[in-house]
């Protein structure tokens, strides 16, 4: 009974949205520029608000307009518009954002709508983007795991009531990913599953930000051999980092490892480093506001989820000079140049986890080169500026086509 309510409500939500949106595009107005942009999603944590807002705010694309549940930290250039409390309670948390979107709609008359994550956020900037006749953008920061099956492996409470993958739900989501402006992910595998969707509209490859936490540190600086950074939930399976750290610490003395982050799993996790005989190798740290610290004294970054997207925690720990050792899952590989700047191993293969770990561990040389490559391809690929200037060019495009409607589209208006 779960399942069936899961899915037609989702298939009904999807449904409307992208008939609605299909009607609104009909009939576009011309508008003037407002000089901001609403973004719609939910911070928990504070490297991820700093990772993808403060691009997006040094951007030059105007004020961010930020709709979330709670203020996270000042930060020049956003303004947050969080929903009363009261509102939250009486509507929901999705509903309290849908309101005071609309609020902020009629408030700021931002130019473009923009939402993490197709459900609720990016769902709830398609429908307040078509009211206003504004263009909207999708954030799609997981990967496929968003979309395949109608989303059922997300971390959403009505998402994972489908219990297993449901065909309708997946044609509706995807419907619905059609309707947007702009579709933004983190890597090559996103874009073509977003464009096997039927997607033809703009999309572009943005990953969230970086900046290095201070100066470089050497292997010998370093008093941390693994780290490992996430929610402690299945889906990320920290299991898996505590048997590699069980391997490593057959073969490297006195290794120190790190769990960093806190989750319903936490409570199971230190029981398992306690069966394994790892009580004094491992130190769950839970929730912590010094990650980007953590990382700079940590020789070796472990990831070892079943799904991600592009990880911002494996793009902070190479901006720290934090070799990764990551499963092969998502678009990671898109950053990793095996055995150059780090590792991708198959997902479920402790034996190759710990074996890449100590071979770096054990060879500070090797360790250092990896080390130096890992900082710059970090860099590179997404430090801030970069990143920053990636969001002006892209949402410049996106803004300046949806106010000049196509000459096919005018007739239409004009003819109606």
């Amino acid at each position: 009974m779960v399942r069936i309510l899961a899915v037609w409500t989702l298939a009904g939500l999807y449904g409307a949205a992208a008939l609605f949106s299909r009607l609104a595009r009909r009939a576009p107005r011309p508008w003037q520029p407002s000089g901001c942009i609403l973004v719609i999603g939910t911070f928990h944590n504070p490297n991820w608000f700093h990772s993808h807002i403060r691009p997006l705010a040094r951007s030059g694309v105007g004020e961010v307009i930020l709709v979330c549940d709670e203020p996270v930290e000042p930060m020049p250039g956003v303004r947050f518009a969080c929903p009363p409390r009261w509102l939250a309670r009486v509507a929901t948390r999705a509903g309290a954002k849908l309101a005071w979107s609309l609020v902020c709609a009629v408030r700021y008359r931002p130019d473009l709508y923009m939402g993490y994550h197709i459900f609720p956020c990016a769902l709830i900037a398609l429908v307040v983007a078509r009211l206003a006749g504004r263009p909207a953008c999708y954030q799609d920061t997981s990967g496929p795991l968003e979309l395949e099956g109608g989303g059922w492996n997300a971390e959403n409470a009505l998402l994972t009531a489908l219990q297993r993958p449901s065909a309708l739900v997946e044609r509706r989501v995807n419907a619905v990913v059609r309707e947007f402006d702009s579709v933004v992910v983190r890597g090559s595998g996103a874009e073509a599953y977003v464009r096997g969707t039927g997607y033809a509209g703009s999309i572009a490859v943005i990953t969230g930000s970086v900046e290095p936490a201070g100066d470089w540190q050497d292997h010998g600086e370093r008093s941390i051999d693994l780290a490992f950074v996430g929610r402690l939930t299945e889906y990320k399976k920290p299991e898996r980092f505590i048997a590699v750290v069980a391997a490593v610490a057959k073969i490297v003395p006195r290794l120190r490892a790190v769990v960093v982050g806190e989750g319903p799993d936490a409570t199971a996790l230190k029981a398992l480093a306690r069966e394994l005989g790892m009580e004094s190798n491992v130190e769950f740290l839970g929730k912590r506001t010094d990650v980007d610290q953590l990382l700079a004294a940590s020789r070796v970054f472990v990831l070892t989820s079943r799904w991600e997207g592009l990880s911002i925690a494996m793009l902070e720990a190479m901006c720290a000079g934090t070799v990764p050792v990551v499963a092969n899952v998502g678009d990671l590989a898109d950053f990793i140049d095996n055995g150059a700047n780090g590792f991708i191993v198959a997902q479920d293969d402790i034996g190759a986890y710990a074996g890449a770990a100590v071979r770096l561990l054990r060879d500070a040389d090797f360790w250092r080169r990896c080390s130096r490559s890992a900082l710059e391809r970090a860099l590179e690929a997404s430090g801030t500026d970069a990143i920053a200037r990636r969001w002006q060019r892209h949402l410049a495009l996106v803004v300046a086509k949806a106010r000049t409607p196509s000459e096919r589209t005018t007739r239409a208006v004009r003819r109606a």
